[in-house]
């Protein structure tokens, strides 16, 4: 929900806006009952206007949905008791012809505290509104207008209370101009204008795609219990599907990644956070260019304008390695290669290296050969379980299991493959390494050996 802005600034969009009040239920002038020696005494009914400053602020498209605000503010120097507004026939309608009718895909809210909006209903709550006070009235279309043509809308509503002399008073609401902000391409479209995101990094590390993304409370107040969570799926450019409980995986801050469970924050005003993406195996064919992806987010305490945060068409970059080197599992992480011999017994050595760039100390940092083939140029394949063993730091190298060890801040540790019965003809070999960790989540869990020429 937008800020309101000076009463005044607002009023001047009475007219603009097409904003038109009749009053109803009483005549103008009514009659007295006393008879016709009182001269025919009349009581005179004004007009909303006469009481009320009235007028909408926002009419604007919200991720897939339309948001409508408008405030009543009272002028009459004291409470307006039993306030309650209507929408007459329930139902709103665009200059396209589009219908949209209450409880279907149109939901109301009403507040006079815009630090504090209640959940959307199927109507607008009866209240108090304060002496010199206002009342806001905002109006949700869900699943608005798919094919973004509609510019205006039209609805008519009744105000009435008990505290003013007509029973009830007509607001025509005629041809609002809707606004689209919206995001359509190479960014994020926002859930509310209250939260302000934006992509940092969308990068390719190892078998994986990582969006580094913010979002950022732009409101006065405390977003509290916001619940972000991978939804359907993603898509690239080349037109693959990454379904969201096999591929995808959403992390804040250092927190390991999540992928069937969501992650809540909360955010001050003003204060932002840094989340990140993960989509695992993505494009083998190394060509995607651009991603797009919907993110759930939705608050039990806040009525956000959408539930969907999407990130569309979002520029892909890869600076990775694709043969001849190592390519690294995390951005962290810098692994680089050594050097590659063969001994007289046959057996290929890939001795590489690995710097924890993390920050924080890699404990029971670990390494394993798993259960993968390894292949050279010559189409011959070597089962990792018979035929690697490994090395870390010059330890003795191990057969058929993993190798632990710590990695302290900035340091680096050194590591070697052994490949026995290697072909003696072949001049590349590609294998992979598995790594894991108790304290930190890499981005990918294996370390690519991709075509590493081998040295005689």
């Amino acid at each position: 929900m937008k800020k309101i802005s000076l009463w005044a600034t607002m009023l001047a969009m009475l007219v603009i806006c097409g904003l038109c009040v009749t009053s109803c239920g009483k005549d103008d002038e009514e009659e007295d009952s006393g008879g016709g020696n009182n001269g025919g005494k009349k009581e005179t009914v004004y007009p909303l206007e006469d009481y009320f400053n009235y007028y909408y602020y926002r009419c604007e498209r919200v991720g897939a949905n339309l948001v409508i605000e408008m405030a009543f503010e009272n002028t009459t120097g004291q409470a307006v008791n039993n306030a309650m507004l209507q929408l007459k026939d329930n139902k709103i309608t665009d200059n396209i012809g589009n219908v949209y009718y209450v409880n279907d895909r149109v939901f109301l809210t009403n507040t006079n505290d815009i630090t504090a909006i209640p959940k959307y209903s199927d109507k607008w709550n009866s209240m108090t509104i304060p002496a010199d006070g206002y009342a806001v009235y905002i109006i949700k279309i869900l699943n608005f207008d798919s094919s973004n043509t509609a510019k205006k809308l039209s609805f008519d509503l009744t105000f009435g209370s008990s505290s003013l002399p007509a029973e009830s008073y007509d607001v025509a609401a005629h041809d609002f101009v809707i606004d689209d902000n919206r995001v359509m391409e190479k960014g994020i479209q926002t859930n509310d204008t209250a939260l302000v995101y934006k992509v940092t990094n969308c990068e390719r590390v190892g078998s994986v795609l990582q969006i580094d993304f913010s979002v950022t409370n732009n409101s006065e107040i405390e977003m509290g219990n916001l619940t972000f969570l991978p939804i359907d799926y993603a898509k690239d450019d080349l037109g693959n599907a990454y379904y969201c409980r096999e591929k995808i995986d959403i992390a804040f801050g250092d927190s390991f990644y999540k992928r069937d469970d969501s992650f809540v924050l909360r955010l001050k005003a003003g204060e932002t956070a840094n989340g990140r993406i993960r989509i695992r195996d993505f494009d083998s064919t190394n060509k995607a260019k651009y991603i797009s992806a919907p993110i759930q987010c939705s608050s039990n305490v806040y009525a956000l304008s959408d539930n969907v945060v999407r990130f569309l068409t979002i520029p892909v970059k890869d600076n990775r390695v694709l043969y001849d080197d190592i390519q690294k599992p995390d951005f962290k992480l810098n692994v680089k290669l050594s050097g590659t011999e063969v001994d007289e017994k046959g057996t290929l050595y890939v001795n590489f290296t690995i710097q924890n760039n993390t920050g924080e100390t890699l404990r029971d940092f670990t390494v394993d050969g798993g259960m993968n083939w390894i292949y050279d140029d010559l189409s011959n394949k070597y089962y990792s379980r018979d035929k690697m063993a490994l090395s870390i730091n010059n330890s003795d190298y191990i057969r058929d299991n993993s190798l632990k060890t710590t990695i302290p801040v900035g340091s680096t540790i050194s590591g070697t493959v052994a490949i026995l019965d290697f072909s003696p003809k072949a001049k590349n070999v590609t294998f992979d390494l598995g790594i894991s960790c108790d304290n930190f989540e890499f981005a990918d869990n294996k370390i690519h050996f991709i075509t590493i020429p081998v040295l005689r």
